[in-house]
């Protein structure tokens, strides 16, 4: 078997066909980069930002409310990501240690 084919096999679904990098995401206006925690990026879906998450007072609040959920431990959580509901299918929280936070709705997931 190809390394390359290999490495870009997931162990359930097989070989990733196609990648959408965060940047890009960034890039295209389908995220935005919000800022940094440490050096962790906080990025909200367009979806939730747009719901005045422009104002940087709602949108800290939130940002300290979402890393409040996150140091609490689920035995969900995995060494790759851990998410938290902040408000039942309206807000969600996703760590992924190493890429940073994003803040989305539920239908944006």
């Amino acid at each position: 078997m190809d390394t390359n084919k290999k490495e870009n096999a997931h162990p359930i679904f097989g070989e990733v066909i196609s990648v959408y990098s965060q940047d890009q995401a960034i890039e295209d206006g389908f995220l935005v980069h919000a800022g940094n925690v440490g050096k962790q990026k906080v990025i909200f879906s367009r979806n939730l930002y747009s719901q005045g998450y422009e104002d940087q007072t709602k949108r800290k609040a939130l940002i300290e409310k979402g890393l409040e959920f996150l140091c609490h431990e689920d035995p969900e959580d995995s060494p790759e990501m851990r998410l938290r509901v902040l408000e039942a299918g309206k807000i969600w929280v996703i760590w992924n240690p190493g890429e940073g936070f994003t803040f989305l709705t539920p239908e944006d997931y």
